[in-house]
């Protein structure tokens, strides 16, 4: 039954925070009244509920969980668009930090690349030596045996 209970409030807090990303007012109202909060979660959780067939204890638990994840999850939200560094940073922080991290991972792929080559130089430089050596080697000498032409 808990494991019932809390896929369902994992699920509508899941929704919840997905719509709350869309509509501001309601991430505003959420985010300061407490109440409002748990009257979305619990109207979300009792939706879900019957849309799977859930029995009254579990909705209720899932519906309270939702409330307790939310808390957290409005507050993250608060902070990713509606604080002042975020209307700084254009409004979406998490895309701000997205397209540093790409850039800083980018690098590090680069670098890590360029230090692979430099340890790994005597492996790929010996053989390309060998390679271009034996090239030279074939043009300048008489094939031993077989026919001439």
């Amino acid at each position: 039954m808990f494991a019932l209970a809390l896929m369902l409030a994992l699920s509508s807090t899941i929704i919840e925070m997905s719509l709350a990303v869309k509509f501001p007012v309601w991430r505003k109202l959420a985010k300061k009244n407490k109440t409002i909060n748990m009257v979305i979660s619990i109207t979300i959780s009792f939706v879900l509920g019957i849309m799977f067939g859930a029995g009254g204890l579990i909705t209720m638990s899932a519906a309270m969980i939702s409330t307790v994840l939310s808390i957290p999850g409005y507050a993250v939200l608060e902070w990713a668009y509606d604080s002042p560094r975020a209307a700084q940073r254009g409004g979406n922080q998490f895309e701000y930090y997205n397209k540093r991290w790409k850039q800083a991972l980018a690098d590090l792929a680069q670098l890590t690349y360029k230090v692979i080559r430099i340890i790994t130089f005597p492996i790929w430089g010996t053989r390309n030596a060998i390679i271009k050596f034996n090239a030279i080697k074939s043009k300048y000498t008489k094939p031993k045996g077989g026919l001439v032409s």
